[in-house]
């Protein structure tokens, strides 16, 4: 923040302490004691589960737009500096999402390809304005204005409580999809850039596995509930998408990045076997 240009008063900084074994609060108080021309408030959140988190920054908000970021992320220099430029006067019926940029704390791997990235929240849309059907923006950079949270509601706290392993993306996935249902667009803002640290845990593909595997049960629960019409078009999807992962891991193959190709495959498979729930 110390390097971004703009009317501090316009902004006010929320952040969240959702149970963290370090010592949150002081870090922000000592923050806050040096910098005071910020307006930054602290508040830690008992109950577990980001999307509480979330909700509790809803509900003592005061702005008419809502800016949610992760704890590992960088603003580009010219963020907030957008926001004041382009959000003026009233908000409303805003909802989107910003560039994310993975940055890597180790070496990239071989075995990971463009295919792979999203799983590292990458978000690149190009020119793109608007977010496609099948996309939504996720928790690493993603803005929505306080009328929207009225109408959609906020964050679900009961659908997926019981599960072991949340996929990232589940509560973004489910409130933009109820946002959509409402014909309001979903903006993409190619202007708006963080970067995201990847560590060395998360570059793993046992990680990348457990995240596929629940994907693929994601999938199975949400097409379920609508019929079984919904669950058979979802295993066609899931067909033509092999035959696309066999035509670029040939691609690979052809061009030795086997590690690539052999990823591919695998992450096919691990969808796959959570869609199919074997």
């Amino acid at each position: 923040m110390l390097v971004q240009q703009f009317n501090c008063k316009q902004f006010e900084f929320l952040v969240i302490d959702n149970n963290s074994t370090e010592d949150v609060e002081k870090v922000v108080m000592d923050f806050r004691h040096a910098h005071r021309r910020f307006n930054l408030k602290y508040h830690r959140e008992s109950r577990q589960g980001v999307q509480y988190a979330w909700n509790k920054g809803i509900e003592m908000a005061q702005g008419q737009l809502l800016v949610f970021v992760d704890d590992d992320i960088t603003f580009h220099k010219d963020y907030f500096h957008f926001l004041e430029t382009n959000f003026q006067g009233e908000i409303k019926n805003i909802a989107g999402g910003g560039k994310v940029a993975p940055v890597f704390e180790h070496q990239k791997p071989a075995w990971i390809s463009k295919y792979v990235m999203p799983y590292f929240a990458e978000i690149n849309l190009g020119e793109k304005t608007n977010f496609p059907k099948k996309k939504n923006p996720l928790a690493a950079n993603m803005l929505i204005s306080k009328d929207v949270f009225e109408r959609a509601g906020k964050f679900n706290t009961e659908k997926y409580n019981e599960k072991n392993l949340i996929t990232p993306g589940t509560f973004e996935g489910d409130l933009f999809r109820r946002i959509a249902r409402l014909n309001i667009p979903i903006y993409y803002f190619g202007d708006l850039v963080v970067w995201h640290l990847i560590s060395k845990e998360k570059i793993s593909k046992s990680h990348i596995k457990s995240q596929a595997i629940e994907l693929g049960k994601t999938y199975r629960e949400m097409y379920k509930t609508k019929g079984q019409h919904a669950y058979f078009y979802a295993l066609l999807r899931n067909l033509l998408k092999w035959i696309a992962a066999c035509v670029l891991s040939l691609y690979y193959i052809v061009t030795t990045q086997w590690e690539k190709a052999s990823m591919l495959f695998k992450l096919r498979y691990w969808k796959t076997k959570g869609l199919l729930n074997f």
